[in-house]
């Protein structure tokens, strides 16, 4: 289940399926927050620091809080490209130069170290940024935040000799300035992610009830041959929800995946796309069309997946040669075998299998022929990278080729004008799905479009029987 839009499409090593597949926009706005909030506490904290001990002559001292400016201001510069990447560089040198400078900053006196107190707003960052993210930065990097708080706090650790340490009005000045701050800090944390927090919840109950509600609604975007010939539909999620809004899959999908609601979402999309096959399959121009459904690892790990999609095909009365069901690469990691079993036993039922956004996985060319897959669908930052750059043109070029030595059909997604649709045609591509050809839209105004395609090809070619041999050829034809 995806949008179709290009904003949805997005990758990053470590992600997780859902993350790779959309994009969720609150939550990229909260990590956009989360790293503004980072770059300005430390581009200014480290400058004015870094000022003060120049001032009162430490510019060995001074040198760390240098490390801790750079650190704000590449916070700074990542913020348009916002990603789980860049937080957990940000993340990283942010750990490093505190973990410096809190060896620095020993207690001395009635002084006490302060610098510490900043490993919790990046432990609660951590937790809240990194929730959907591997272990290692889900778990191990807050509680090394938190390890680091307790033993700094302990008193034991420095490598400074207190002569060596900045004076003592301006210590006690850190002290009190370190310490509010980074209570500011945390307090800002718990601020953003506390309303995202509750909005999660009410969505998610919202959630449970639409698919009983009927407000799940599948939309349906062309997939067409090179000369335009319309093949069969996407089906794409929509949410019709209560407020009247039509929500796009990056505002409930993420939520979906995360609370197994996907397993009801994903079969309701599949009982309404066999219940406009099987209405097209009383119509002569529209029987032929085949429609695409995602599906994600959650459903693939369901032992009652298979069941349940032969039930919904039976019940509906549709061929299943009439379906085809998309998945991502990485899907084909979560369980190997099993998903291979599944996936075999399915397309033995009659249902296609296509490897959804090929090339921004992991899977090898010896897995895929293993699986039965027979469409590989380009990823549409392949077909944009390759408008202005070579050696992309080069690279979609041998995955085109790749598909046709595989015996399996290359689709192009994210097709949006004229010069895609003809350098991929030079490259030996025959299928395309973008704005081009259509945007996702209902089933009616779908169907409508193949009728009047099928009525000009009719016309075209009663056309060409019927005209004397050197007549010209009708104006709809050139």
């Amino acid at each position: 289940m995806k949008s179709g839009a290009s904003s949805e499409k997005h990758v990053s090593n470590g992600e997780s399926w859902v993350s790779l597949k959309f994009r969720d926009s609150n939550r990229s706005r909260k990590m956009r927050s989360t790293l503004t909030l980072a770059g300005v506490s430390c581009t200014t904290l480290g400058a004015l620091w870094t000022v003060c001990y120049l001032y009162y002559g430490r510019p060995e001292l001074a040198l760390a809080f240098v490390g801790l400016t750079a650190v704000g201001l590449l916070a700074l510069c990542r913020r348009r490209h916002c990603d789980e990447a860049s937080l957990s560089l940000v993340a990283h040198g942010v750990f490093v130069v505190v973990l410096v400078i809190s060896f620095i900053d020993a207690p001395i006196g009635m002084v006490p170290r302060s610098v510490h107190t900043f490993f919790l707003p990046l432990a609660a960052g951590a937790l809240f940024v990194f929730d959907r993210s591997r272990r290692y930065r889900a778990l191990v990097f807050p509680l090394a935040c938190l390890g680091a708080f307790v033993a700094f706090g302990s008193g034991e650790l420095d490598w400074l000799a207190p002569a060596s340490s900045p004076p003592p009005g301006m210590r006690r000045l850190g002290a009190i300035s370190n310490m509010a701050c980074a209570a500011g800090l945390l307090a800002a944390i718990l601020h953003i992610y506390r309303n995202d927090v509750n909005a999660r919840i009410s969505l998610e109950r919202e959630l449970a009830r639409a698919v009983g509600n009927g407000e799940i609604e599948v939309l349906y975007q062309p997939q067409v041959s090179a000369n335009g010939s319309m093949l069969g539909a996407e089906a794409l999620v929509r949410w019709r929800h209560p407020s009247g809004k039509l929500l796009t899959p990056d505002k409930f999908i993420p939520l979906a995946e995360e609370s197994q609601l996907i397993r009801d979402v994903g079969l309701e999309v599949l009982r309404q796309a066999c219940s406009t096959l099987r209405r097209w399959s009383h119509e002569q121009d529209l029987r032929a069309l085949v429609v695409a459904v995602n599906v994600s690892p959650v459903q693939l790990l369901d032992p009652n997946f298979v069941a349940s999609v032969k039930q919904v095909i039976t019940s509906e009365g549709v061929a299943p040669a009439s379906l085809e069901f998309e998945l991502t690469e990485s899907a084909l990691y979560v369980d190997t075998a099993g998903v291979r079993a599944k996936m075999h036993e399915l397309k033995a039922f009659g249902i296609g299998w296509a490897l959804d956004d090929f090339g921004t996985g992991f899977s090898s060319l010896a897995m895929l022929r293993t699986l039965p897959v027979t469409k590989l669908k380009i990823d549409r930052q392949f077909v944009n990278d390759a408008k202005a750059d070579e050696s992309s043109r080069r690279l979609l070029a041998k995955i085109v080729e790749i598909s046709e030595v595989m015996g399996m059909v290359a689709l192009a997604e994210g097709i949006e004008d004229a010069q895609q649709c003809e350098m991929l045609s030079a490259m030996g591509c025959r299928h395309f799905q973008g704005f081009l050809f259509g945007r996702p839209q209902p089933a009616h105004d779908l169907e409508r479009l193949a009728f009047l395609q099928a009525g000009t090809e009719r016309n075209l070619m009663s056309g060409a029987a019927t005209r004397a041999p050197d007549a010209p050829p009708p104006s709809s034809a050139r």
